[in-house]
This record gives C-alpha cells, sequence and structure tokens, in this order.
C-alpha cells in the first residue's frame, strides 16, 4: 500500500497487485492461450514467506547477495571502491526486506551488508532520504493503530480490487500484518525534522 501520496506510479510496484495479475488472466483468454498465473503468496507477507521458506539454510546464505534496494547504485556512483552489491538499509523495499528477515529469523540474524546498518544509532532525518520512508512508515503504523478499521479502506489505493470481492478481509489482514513487521524493525528509531 502506498504509505504517502508521493508512493505513486514507478514509485510502487504493483506488479503482484490481484488487479494486474487478473488483468494478464484476461488477456491469456483473448490471446487463446490456455493457461493462468496465480500468486500462491497473495495472503502472504514476505517475512511469513520467508519463515516458510524450504531451504532456510540456503536463503541465509544467499540473502546477502539478493539486491532489494532502490539506491544500490550510490555506492558505484559515489566511487566507492570494494562494494560490491550494498542496501543502503533505509529506502521502502530495504525496510520490507530487512523487516522480513528479521521477523523470520529474528533480529541480528540478517548479515546482508547495509549503508546504514543500525537505524537506532542516530535520529533519522526526515528531509534527507535516511529519514523519508522511516518516517511513512512510522506516519501508517500509527495511524491504523489508532484505527485499525482502516485497513479494509487502505487496501483498495494501489488499485481496484473488483476481482476480490470474496478475499477483501484477508487482503486487509496482511497489509496489518505487513505493517507489523516493519513496526517491530522500526520500534525506538527516532526521526525529526531537519
Amino acid at each position: 500500500m502506498p504509505l504517502d501520496p508521493l508512493r505513486l506510479g514507478s514509485n510502487s510496484t504493483r506488479t503482484t497487485h490481484p488487479y494486474y495479475i487478473a488483468r494478464w488472466n484476461d488477456l491469456l483468454v483473448e490471446l487463446g492461450i490456455n493457461g493462468r498465473i496465480e500468486n500462491p503468496y497473495w495472503n502472504k507477507t514476505k517475512g511469513e514467506m520467508t519463515a516458510e521458506c524450504a531451504s532456510t539454510d540456503l536463503l541465509k546464505r544467499l540473502a546477502p547477495l539478493a539486491l532489494s534496494c532502490a539506491h544500490s547504485a550510490n555506492a558505484r556512483h559515489l566511487g566507492v571502491k570494494g562494494r560490491g552489491i550494498e542496501q543502503c538499509g533505509y529506502c521502502l523495499p530495504c525496510l520490507i526486506r530487512r523487516a522480513a528477515l528479521d521477523a523470520a529469523w529474528g533480529r541480528g540474524h540478517d548479515s546482508t551488508p547495509y549503508s546504514v546498518p543500525d537505524l537506532r544509532a542516530h535520529p533519522l532525518v526526515t528531509r534527507e532520504s535516511n529519514g523519508q520512508q522511516v518516517r511513512s512508515f512510522q506516519v501508517a503504523i500509527e495511524r491504523l493503530r489508532v484505527r485499525p478499521e482502516l485497513a479494509t479502506l487502505l487496501i483498495h489505493k494501489p488499485g481496484p480490487l473488483t476481482d476480490e470481492s470474496a478475499r477483501l478481509d484477508q487482503l486487509a489482514a496482511v497489509y496489518r500484518r505487513g505493517l507489523d513487521e516493519v513496526a517491530q524493525l522500526i520500534d525506538g528509531v527516532e526521526t525529526r525534522p531537519g
């Protein structure tokens, strides 16, 4: 779900959104292709998928080599030598990744190198990139804590769910659980205006 009005268009992926998948299935029918695309993880958070992985040892070895970061090119552009794949640790994909790995394996068991390894080391400035997404999550988490019923409305923000009327409660529950994972990650992280 978009955390704030800035997370629109290319800032938020929708390739696993139920509407997108339903339209692909419509296209397959129109093209006469006998097949169907389904997302077997539609009702799982990333942390839940990670926890249920059948090859946990392999995933733990490969996770540090996988790239999630929206800012991964920064080290290359800044001419930092010796850095391979490195996540920033504070963009939206990094925060979700960190939250998922912490939820699945416990805090401190993610061996991924992050440019900002400890989000609690010092206050994050909300006018700088390392504090913007954390603050957006803090606002979204608090909004849902105060009004949990909003989850059933907020799940409609990224796109229509007309094909999913029978699963709306379950989709809202995934949204809540996903935010709970991030809430655990950023608990105690201090943000402040610049």
